[in-house]
């Protein structure tokens, strides 16, 4: 297919006039499906026994860290990745989901308003899944944690364990719907943008490609992250 080259992240088909648009970080895309394939493991090895529930310990921990480093690249990463970029008000919100129950939804090249809220909802049911992990105490396995509170209260938090299982793979459903939907109304590829970073973005659509990420930042991030866990855990 013809192209004419207009940067190093931007190009433009001669034919339909879609430009193609560096959209997501590298560090945005590792931090996807790196999450993926721990939420995974964690799912599989959640009803395994003896040495082999340790992976599900460590990977629910490993979770944990890459949460913290989700929330502190949504204030320090590139431009769609940060949370003012996505986070809209409830007002937004319902109009996106009028407009797009009438097939008319506005284009976002980032992510949608319902995506956004999306994000944060498996972000804080992932979070509360792997700190609850972390005060329970059952069968041979004893949280870090569960010392600091009652026998009780982590008899609650094992409860809350459980049910909160479900309810994470309720929202990892409707978010693996919600993606089909939005591919086939807008025409859009979203796992093949978040797996290579660049989005078809349609003709007269006023968007730029992200600037480079400095490094620096990712470093910052990563360590802080794992400095979150190290002084969380005893």
């Amino acid at each position: 297919m013809p192209q004419t080259h207009l940067d190093e992240e931007t190009s433009i088909d001669t034919i339909s006039g879609r430009r193609v648009v560096r959209v997501w970080d590298l560090p945005t895309r590792m931090f996807h499906w790196g999450l993926l394939v721990l939420v995974a493991v964690v799912w599989i090895s959640s009803e395994a026994d003896g040495v082999l529930f340790n992976i599900h310990i460590i990977t629910g921990i490993a979770i944990l860290a890459m949460i913290f480093f989700r929330l502190l690249w949504g204030v320090f990463g590139s431009r769609h990745a940060l949370f003012t970029d996505f986070v809209r008000g409830y007002a937004k919100v319902r109009a996106y989901g009028k407009n797009l129950l009438n097939f008319k939804a506005p284009y976002y090249v980032g992510h949608n308003p319902l995506g956004g809220w999306m994000i944060l909802g498996l972000l804080l049911i992932l979070a509360m899944s792997a700190l609850s992990g972390l005060f329970i105490s059952n069968h041979n396995y004893v949280g870090p944690l569960v010392g600091t509170i009652s026998s009780g209260f982590s008899e609650v938090m094992g409860a809350a364990h459980e049910g909160i299982a479900g309810l994470l793979g309720f929202l990892i459903g409707l978010h693996v719907l919600g993606v089909i939907v939005h591919s086939l109304i807008a025409e859009e590829n979203l796992p093949r943008a978040m797996w290579n970073g660049n989005k078809f973005v349609p003709a007269g659509q006023n968007v730029s490609s992200i600037a480079k990420v400095g490094w620096w930042r990712v470093a910052a991030a990563v360590v802080l992250s794992f400095a979150a866990i190290w002084g969380l855990l005893p």
